[in-house]
């Protein structure tokens, strides 16, 4: 998490007018999630706690949906339909694999369960503590199911169209290979939709609603539609679309 804050602060000293948005929005996501760690927690009082995610609040809303939007329309103008599908499909194949990984782990912990040996807080981690303190359902195997399908994804994708990899971004500057760059954007697309994801449930656990909205019942609402995407789609227009 603060990995995302302190590349994003080095990077936009190097073209700080270009990459200011994505520089707010890594702000935004961490001022979001540094609340929920457990040494802030221990040391803070719940009141302060609250207090702190109550500001973040709607600050979070205005730059996390209005640079979300506007980059995944900046992927549409710049990039065109193709773009926006690979961005689609990377995004929505990492969720399904989170889905199925996270559904497989919660089955064999349910019959650890029924064996008698249930999972205790020690066994959890930090790490994955932290993670269900913003978003209980969610388990190691999941994290490690949308990772790994991100790459696989972009594979797929790129096998099926024409090539969306541009000589001149931050992408072909890393590695010139055309597969290394396609696993390279599914694992970057992955990991952010996973921060956006945990920082959209953090305005819903603040908020003590289980939806975003009730417009797509049996979705959680809109903006759960579009929490990982809207990290996702400003990284890819960074790494993928803008020239270097």
């Amino acid at each position: 998490m603060f990995g995302i804050f302190a590349s994003a602060s080095i990077i936009s000293s190097i073209s700080p007018t270009a990459l200011l948005p994505l520089v707010a929005m890594a702000h935004g996501i961490v001022l979001r999630l540094v609340p929920h760690l457990p040494r802030v927690c221990a040391d803070s009082s719940q009141a302060e706690v609250d207090t702190l995610l109550g500001i973040q609040h709607y600050q979070f809303g205005s730059v996390y949906i209005s640079f979300g939007f506007h980059f995944i329309l900046k992927v549409l103008l710049i990039g065109g339909p193709a773009h926006v599908g690979n961005l689609l499909f990377i995004v929505w194949m990492s969720d399904t694999g989170a889905l199925i990984a996270g559904r497989a782990a919660k089955t064999k912990k349910k019959a650890k369960t029924d064996e008698g040996d249930p999972e205790s807080d020690e066994t959890r981690g930090a790490f994955l503590s932290f993670v269900k303190s913003i978003s209980p359902g969610k388990t190691l195997p999941g994290l490690f199911g949308a990772v790994l399908t991100g790459p696989l994804s972009a594979m797929c994708y790129a096998s099926l169209g024409p090539n969306l990899y541009r000589s001149g971004t931050i992408l072909s500057c890393i590695h010139g290979n055309l597969i290394t760059q396609q696993i390279l954007t599914g694992l970057a697309l992955s990991t952010v939709g996973i921060v956006g994801d945990l920082a959209e449930s953090s305005v819903k656990r603040t908020s003590k609603k289980k939806d975003s909205g009730g417009l797509l019942p049996g979705h959680g609402g809109v903006v759960d539609r579009f929490d990982s995407l809207f990290v996702a789609g400003t990284v890819y227009y960074y790494i993928s679309l803008l020239p270097r």
